[in-house]
């Protein structure tokens, strides 16, 4: 396993010349965006997207539980808040669930067409209803586990709709600022946040109940609401959640789906994410790694021409796969998914082995960013600006395919999963940045690269590609004495020999070399 120039290149190259002509077109009437949207067939869309985030999942899904039965529920749980989310975002008010990355759930409200104020209104009203569906409904359900919390984020304006993947695993992407900031502005303090751009579009009763957050620009908060007074916006504006219907699909679910149904184990071969389901589920030792193109949100947004806006399209197309060939090719890792302008992958295998899993997810990190660095750049032109961000943590992780049938998303859940990501986004393009877990089960050969950064709070290496990796392997392997070189001389001529001879002077290579 193993990252190369050519054969990255050649891959890079094939899939470039293999992509069709794209088209951009703005969407103008209601469709379905799942089948409507292509690798080609792309939309720019008018919308507000919204995040939500349950923080205490990851905690629980790394956890050491030792009642079987308790973690066989913690999964159903999951399963169910995925199923009731999916339910309230379409079938109450309309949005498209993109997806579920992890604990985390991104939406789309883009109906009315370009009618700013009903879509901004209809985000700010689904974090409240969110908000109050988990504290009044959902926790009273479980209340075994954790008082369970949201956090959420919005923001609104034009992103590129598109699909990526391969084969039955493709997904819906959306490209530009409103859906990357949506998720950027998500705190760790269960804060319901909007951007300017939203608040503007509010009306007045929905501006009262949020305030702007001290010492951030351009963001606001949403105040807490009284349940009636939550019921009062509800009715206004025509959104017909209830709290008792939904207590009651929650119910029938727990019927539905029973503990004694739901399995999970261990991995001794590569997961295919694909075969898991709620009666199907891995929770394994792994390595999870975050791959993001930083420079993209501007990027697209700086792409002003239909020509410009198709370069970027494809060159982003060409990127997203050579980041999951590097992921499944060349380090037989686990693609999860792509969220925005990032990979997600976990690496598990050997089984349990610490250091192995280690030391390929960090491999596969500088291969990612090789790939950037190298081959991407002499095969794209305009992509000068992009680099790369990584971040590895490992520790337990559950590995699993929940929510409704038909809706169901690749997720991993647990504590280097959401540490993962946080490190990637701490970290500058160009950087690796990982945990002091991962550093301590590194070889030498790649441990020597990092080194500890207190503003980003992990261990970073900058820079750090396949060819720096195996050159200073190489320098090494010269210091290391079995390399000595031994010189003598006779008859004018010097002749460098591995071992010692009469008359001979041993010497060392400079360290110089690879550095």
């Amino acid at each position: 396993m193993a990252w190369k120039y050519d054969t990255s290149k050649k891959r890079i190259e094939k899939y470039r010349d293999g992509l069709g002509e794209i088209t951009i077109e703005k969407l103008k009437k209601e469709a379905d965006l799942q089948t409507l949207l292509t690798p080609t067939n792309c939309r720019e869309i008018y919308g507000a997207h919204t995040y939500v985030h349950v923080s205490n999942f990851a905690k629980l899904a790394s956890e050491e539980i030792n009642d079987e039965d308790k973690y066989k529920g913690f999964i159903r749980m999951v399963h169910i808040y995925q199923r009731e989310v999916g339910h309230i975002v379409e079938d109450i008010f309309g949005g498209v669930r993109i997806h579920f990355q992890g604990a985390k759930v991104h939406t789309l409200f883009y109906r009315p067409i370009d009618d700013g104020g009903k879509i901004a209104t209809k985000a700010i009203l689904l974090q409240l209803v969110l908000k109050d569906f988990v504290k009044s409904v959902f926790n009273p359900t479980f209340k075994d586990y954790d008082n369970f919390e949201i956090a959420g984020g919005s923001d609104i304006g034009n992103a590129i709709g598109t699909k990526n993947g391969k084969n039955g695993d493709r997904e819906l992407l959306f490209l530009g600022a409103p859906a990357n900031y949506a998720a950027k502005i998500i705190n760790d303090h269960g804060q319901l946040r909007l951007t300017k751009r939203v608040y503007d579009k509010l009306p007045k009763n929905l501006k009262d109940v949020c305030n702007e957050v001290s010492g951030e620009d351009d963001l606001y908060q949403v105040k807490a609401v009284s349940q009636s007074d939550l019921d009062a916006l509800l009715k206004e504006y025509d959104i017909a959640w209830d709290r008792d219907k939904s207590q009651k699909r929650l119910d029938a679910d727990l019927d539905l789906f029973k503990i004694t149904d739901i399995k999970y184990s261990s991995a001794t071969t590569l997961i295919d994410i694909d075969e898991l389901g709620i009666k199907n589920n891995k929770r394994v030792q792994a390595a999870s790694v975050f791959g993001d193109v930083t420079g993209f949100t501007k990027y697209i947004d700086d792409a002003t021409t239909d020509t410009k806006k198709k370069e970027c399209l494809k060159n982003f197309h060409v990127i997203r796969n050579e980041m999951a060939r590097v992921v499944t090719e060349d380090f037989e890792g686990v693609r999860v998914q792509f969220q925005g302008d990032r990979v997600q992958a976990i690496f598990h295998l050997p089984e349990n082995t610490n250091s192995d899993i280690a030391a390929t997810a960090v491999d596969a990190a500088v291969a990612l960013q090789s790939s950037m660095d190298k081959t991407l750049q002499d095969c794209l032109t305009g992509i000068s600006s992009l680099k790369m961000a990584a971040g590895v943590d490992m520790d337990t992780t559950l590995v699993t395919k929940l929510g409704e049938r038909a809706h169901r998303d690749r997720i991993c859940l647990g504590k280097p999963v959401e540490t993962a990501a946080s490190k990637e986004e701490k970290c500058d393009g160009g950087d690796i940045g990982i945990t002091k877990a991962v550093l301590d089960e590194l070889p030498e050969r790649l441990k020597k690269h990092f080194s500890w950064d207190k503003s980003k709070g992990c261990y970073v290496a900058s820079g750090l590609t396949t060819d720096k990796v195996t050159n200073a392997e190489k320098a090494a392997s010269y210091n290391g004495g079995c390399a000595l070189a031994v010189v003598s001389a006779g008859a004018g001529v010097a002749v460098v020999k591995a071992s010692e001879a009469a008359n001979a002077r041993p010497i060392t290579p400079p360290k110089s070399y690879g550095a």
